[in-house]
């Protein structure tokens, strides 16, 4: 399997660009998916000027390359969205399970309109996000990861 791994600066700098990309689009909520889109949800809030940010919580992997079963929902999303814009956050748009069930929920939720960005997309997403800056089949160890990757890796006698 091969690994990249973005620093800060990296993360910044695309968090900046894909900012440049959602600016026609104003999100009345930015839900940032725990918990991979945590940073990037945080720092797009802070270069769009938007500072309703609320989470919701995904579980789907296991390990590196090992996903549970489906997505599940550990925590729900604890804001009214009816008839609001949201921008759906994560880090990676990886096998795309997550964001379908994420954006789903969004819009049971009520949402007028759900739009999806990621720093990264893999070509076998079943669900391309909106806005993305790379696209990679790589596994992606990003700043905010590199302990618990470490000790999976570990684990994994690598």
């Amino acid at each position: 399997m091969e690994f990249i791994k973005p620093t800060w600066a990296d993360v910044d700098r695309m968090c900046l660009e894909l900012a440049a990309k959602i600016r026609g689009f104003r999100p009345d909520w930015i839900v940032g998916i725990s918990r991979g889109g945590l940073v990037p949800a945080r720092l797009l809030s802070d270069i769009l000027g938007n500072r309703d940010v609320t989470i919701i919580k995904i579980e789907f992997y296991k390990t590196i390359g090992q996903t549970s079963g489906f997505p599940n929902i550990t925590q729900p999303l604890q804001v009214d969205v009816k008839g609001k814009r949201v921008l759906l956050v994560d880090d990676v748009a990886d096998t795309g399970r997550s964001l379908a069930v994420a954006k789903e929920h969004v819009k049971r939720a009520g949402a007028s309109e759900v739009r999806i960005a990621a720093l990264h997309c893999k070509p076998g997403s079943i669900v391309k996000p909106d806005y993305y800056m790379g696209q990679t089949s790589a596994w992606i160890i990003y700043p905010w990861e590199v302990h618990e990757v470490e000790r999976e890796r570990k684990k994994m006698g690598k």
